[in-house]
Parts: structure tokens; sequence; C-alpha cells
């Protein structure tokens, strides 16, 4: 092997030799433009192979390789060129060392190498190939940097020993050089793309990508009535793993799951993270029957391959939610419901379980049907009821309770939907319909001069959504507007369950902050109901306690129950925090609570929940 440089030797006169190169130049100069047209890298070299052959009679053959730069062995991805059919046999790598030997094959001192293949022992049984296909001399082309992830290279083949020599390597290198930049920047699409569809953690489809192949699959199922199934899974109690082990490990058994699911699935299946540990599975063409079949298998793969991690074994396991097209509806978005609620059934039933939508109580899906057209249509409304403060009896707030207008004209309460709400994770979206209304009412009544707090419970469902609780405060502010009450402190106060967060308040400081930042105050709602927690009113900037109402009806008959209220509001007052007191139904429980310093209070003593119809119009609720 020799290092050439471009001096123009051997056969032939000056001006046929010149003439040659530059009828090389041409053809490749004006062939370059299609590198430039090409989408991706392997499209680029191919296409440079093509342009190459066709340059010169004297060039019998290229081929290209794209690879990482740490593959073992170099092998022809496409051939074109007379002698094309002996490509196979002239890849090489393998060994123990292949990148140092490839690079000592293809460069000297950052210089290509023309390699003989008559006297180059390297070739070994592909030397003889080469030679009855009429190839003498070859040299290596880089369309990319040596540093880079992945490698791309075009191998050229002359029939004549001193081809190289004759009319130099400059040609070939611009040509080289302009296919570089045009494989990198694909390079970098391709990189940019996989962003945007590939979860980094488990290098499946994200959220976004399958989403898109849903909606096509979807209607593609519409026009041929062909099934599909979908499978909804997460990992049970991800969060312990996480807090027991540390991330890394939650990360591993992520990996690991993802892993499983790809090698379960079908060809022609889909899978993707679908969002924390949440993974989808689309099954083409699958019935309920065959989807769950798939989906146990799936889960019990899982229940039998521990997690290896730092020479420990972690074992894991899944709930699993199956939804059938077209049984459990004929849109996309109630396919995918009726899988999110039969999850949380499989949780609910005790987790490491696949559960079907199609045997889950019907009942909810009714129930979710109204509650899905009262959203669409504008009947889910609003009924407020008003909280008074003990010691005066004037009006101080009021609470927002959400209520569905049915079609008959009829209402319903939230206890009678709420259930279904919270299993097909409807509730963030009634919570963010609440507050678009309890908006609207503060601006209009602002200009009356009431200032009374306005009350609205926020469920987990919608917190752990950041992108909707920026959605509903940006939808606060806009029916707001910058002239209405521009105080720290809105009038509006936002109602957490604590149970919802299981005694974790730091979970909870961190994603109601956006409406603390704007000026809404933080009440804690049920407290008292036996999951309260003292750390909530440490770690949180609380200005409510709400005490609960099965807590409030007992107090009359039981003096346990009075000291506690005592305990709760000695405890409030230390900390400057309101207390309020809730169903509260009869003048003596009212004096009771007075007497023992509650501040304010609510219930149908003092008023029903009122439903705001019009400006003007109201309706009485029971």
């Amino acid at each position: 092997m020799l290092s050439i440089s471009t001096d123009i030797q051997g056969k032939g006169s000056p001006t046929e030799l010149l003439q040659e190169r530059d009828a090389l130049n041409r053809a490749l100069l004006s062939a370059s433009a299609s590198l430039a047209e090409a989408q991706g890298p392997d499209e680029i070299l191919r296409c440079a192979c093509d342009i190459l052959v066709t340059a010169s009679p004297r060039i019998r053959l290229a081929w290209m390789y794209l690879g990482e730069t740490d593959d073992g062995a170099v092998c022809p991805g496409y051939a074109v060129g007379p002698a094309r059919a002996c490509a196979q046999h002239l890849g090489w790598g393998g060994g123990p060392r292949p990148q140092q030997w490839r690079e000592s094959r293809l460069y000297d001192n950052g210089h290509p190498v023309v390699s003989n293949i008559r006297t180059d022992a390297q070739l070994g049984p592909g030397r003889e190939c080469a030679l009855e296909n009429q190839l003498e001399t070859c040299v290596c082309l880089l369309f990319s940097h040596g540093d880079a992830r992945q490698q791309g290279l075009v191998m050229l083949y002359a029939d004549q020993p001193d081809y190289f020599q004759r009319v130099g390597l400059d040609p070939f290198l611009a040509f080289a050089q302009l296919g570089r930049v045009a494989f990198e920047q694909a390079t970098s699409r391709k990189q940019l793309q996989d962003m945007a569809t590939v979860d980094a953690l488990t290098g499946l489809l994200n959220r976004g990508a399958l989403q898109r192949v849903l909606e096509s699959e979807h209607a593609q199922s519409q026009r041929s009535g062909r099934p599909y199934t979908l499978l909804l899974l997460d990992v049970d109690c991800f969060k312990m793993v996480n807090d027991t082990y540390g991330h890394s490990v939650g990360d591993t058994a992520l990996a690991a799951v993802a892993n499983i699911a790809e090698r379960s699935l079908r060809e022609g299946d889909w899978v993707a993270r679908w969002g924390g540990d949440e993974f989808l599975c689309l099954l083409t063409d699958a019935d309920d029957e065959k989807g769950a079949v798939i989906a146990e298998r799936l889960r019990a793969q899982v229940a039998e391959r521990p997690v290896a991690c730092d020479g420990r074994h972690i074992r894991i396991s899944i709930s699993v939610g199956l939804a059938h097209y077209p049984q459990a509806g004929d849109k996309l978005e109630t396919v995918l419901t009726a899988a999110d609620a039969a999850l949380y059934g499989a949780k609910r039933r005790g987790r490491n379980r696949v559960v079907s939508s199609s045997r889950e109580a019907r009942g909810v899906f009714s129930i979710a049907g109204q509650l899905e057209s009262a959203l669409q249509s504008g009947r889910l409304q609003p009924a407020f009821q008003p909280i008074v403060e003990l010691d005066s009896g004037r009006v101080v707030g009021e609470e927002a309770l959400a209520r569905i207008i049915t079609e008959e004209g009829n209402l319903l309460e939230a206890a009678g939907f709420i259930q279904a709400a919270n299993q097909l994770r409807l509730s963030r979206r009634i919570d963010s319909q609440v507050m678009r209304e309890v908006a609207q009412r503060w601006v209009q009544q602002f200009s009356s001069g009431k200032t009374i707090a306005r009350f609205v419970n926020v469920s987990a469902d919608l917190l752990r959504h950041p992108e909707l609780v920026y959605d509903v405060l940006k939808t606060v502010m806009d029916n707001v507007g910058n002239g209405h009450d521009s105080s720290d402190n809105k009038p509006l106060v936002i109602e957490i369950a604590e149970w919802e967060f299981l005694n974790n308040p730091r979970e909870l400081r961190q994603i109601v902050a956006p409406f603390l930042d704007y000026g809404m105050r933080l009440a804690i709602d049920d407290f008292g109901s036996g999951y309260s927690s003292l750390q909530y009113l440490t770690d949180l900037p609380v200005s409510y306690l709400k005490i609960d109402g099965a807590l409030v009806r007992r107090a009359s008959k039981e003096s346990r129950v009075r000291a506690i209220l005592k305990g709760i509001r000695d405890i409030s007052s230390d900390l400057g925090l309101t207390t309020m007191a809730e169903w509260v139904e009869d003048e003596p429980t009212s004096d009771l609570l007075r007497e023992i310093g509650i501040h304010w209070a609510q219930g149908y003593y003092f008023g029903r929940p009122q439903l705001h119809v019009g400006k003007d119009e109201i309706l009485g609720i029971r």
C-alpha cells in the first residue's frame, strides 16, 4: 500500500490526462447536487456510489458501508458497477481490534491510502475474486469525521493499477467533501427526528410519535372494519422502587419492561413509552381474546424476570389495561379512555394482573358518556355554596361544586359521577371547566365590590399534568384581564385533598407552585378524615383548613371529637390559618363550632348550592 499524492504520473500524454481529469471533474460536479437532495445518510452513500461508477468507465465497482464506529466488521451495504458481484467478498473486520485495524488500512497520517490489489496481502480470499473481475486498485472515501458516532464510507475500485496515481485523488476528495457536508446534515436531521420521536431512556417511540400511528391505524380500521387492541400498562409501585433503590434502578426497570414488551409483540405491532412509567401497545388486527393472550404473556414475562442492578435482583410487576376497537367505542379517545379505566381497575384489584375494559362495569362507561357529552356541550356547570363567618354570620366566601345538567334538564350532583370520572381520568377536565366558570364569575362580580374568597377543588389528576395547569392559569388570566384585581392575593382558593398525595407534601408544593405564584391561596380539604398530616402544615403555605364534615357531624355527641376540633383550632391559631367546618346542617352545630372557635363554616344550614345559569338567574340545588 502506498500513500499517493495527486501529481499526474504514468501513462498517457499530459493533454490526454488533463482531458480525462477535466471530464471526471465535470461528471462529479454536475452530479454532486444529487447528494444534497438525498434525505438520509444511507441514501447519500448510495447516491455517491451511483455517481462515482458512472463518472468513468475505468471505475468498475463502488460499495458503501454505514454503521457504528465500534462495529466489529465492515460489510458492503450497497454495491454498484460491472464488478458488483464480488463486493460481498471484499469487506473486512471481526477481529479483536477492528477499529484500529480499519484506520491503519484506510488512512496514513490523515491521507487516504490507495491499495494495489495484486500486492495487498490483507485482502485475503477476496483478492482472487477482485482480480477475476478486473479490479486492480482501490481507495476509501470517508463521508464522516473520524470521531463521528456513525461511520460512513465508500470503497472505490478501478481496473488500472495506476489509475488513481495518473488522474490524482483531488476530484474524488472534492466530491467526498461535498458528500460529507450532506452526510453530516442528514445525520443531524435524523438525530433531531429521533429526539422528536424516540424516548431517550428506552429507545421506544415516544407518546407523540405513537399518537400519530394510532390516528392512522384508527382511520384505517374505521374504513376497513379491521379491529385493533390497546394495552396500557405501568410498573406497579414504581415510586417505591425509585425511593427504595434509587432512580438508576428505576430507569433500569423501565428499560427492562420496554425490552420485554418489544420482544413480546408481533410483527406489525407498536409499543411506546406513554409517559412516566406507562407504556402503550397497539396490537393491529387483534380482537379482545388475542389481545388478552398477548397481555398476559407480557405480564408473566415481566414478573418472571427480576431486574439485575448493582448485584441485586429486584422483582417488579406490571398492571395492564386492555381495550378493543370497536367494542370499546368508535372514537380513538374513547378506546384510550377505556384502556385507562381498565388499567385503573387492574390497580384497584391488587396489581400484577390484566383487566379488559369489556369486563368492567358498563355503568362506569354510561356515566362517562354522560360526562363527556356534558363537557362538550357546556352542560357541566359549577354550583356555588355560601361560606359564612361564624362570629358575624356574613358571607365571606363560596365553594364551586361541579354539577351536570342532563339532556332531560335534571341535575346530577358530583357524587353521581365523580367516582367514574376518577376511574376514567376525566377529573382534570372537570376541574379545568369549573375553574374557567369561576374565573368568569369573578370578573362579573368584581365591579360590584364583592371580594369574597372563591374555593375550587383541584384534583391530583389535573395537578400532575403541568401542561393543563398552565392552560388553566392562562384561561383564568385571560378571563380576569389586566384591569381586574392586580393584588398579590387573589380571591381564588384551590382546595387539595391530602389523601390524593399520600403524605408527600414536597411533591404537592412543587405542583401547586404555579397557582401560588399567581397569587392564589391554598386550602387543605377533608382535614381530620384519617389522612391528616401535620407535615403539610409545616411544609406548605396553607391558608385554610377545611375540617372534614363527617367529623363535624359527630361533634355535638362526642366529647373526643370536640377535643380534636379544639386542638385543630389551637394549631391553626398559632400558625395564622383560617379554620372552616363543612356539612353544618343545624343551628346547634353552628353554635357549638362558634364556641369552640372555628372561624368559618358551610352547609345546608347557611345555604344550598346554587347553579349560576345566566347573569341574573340561579337555580337552587339540593
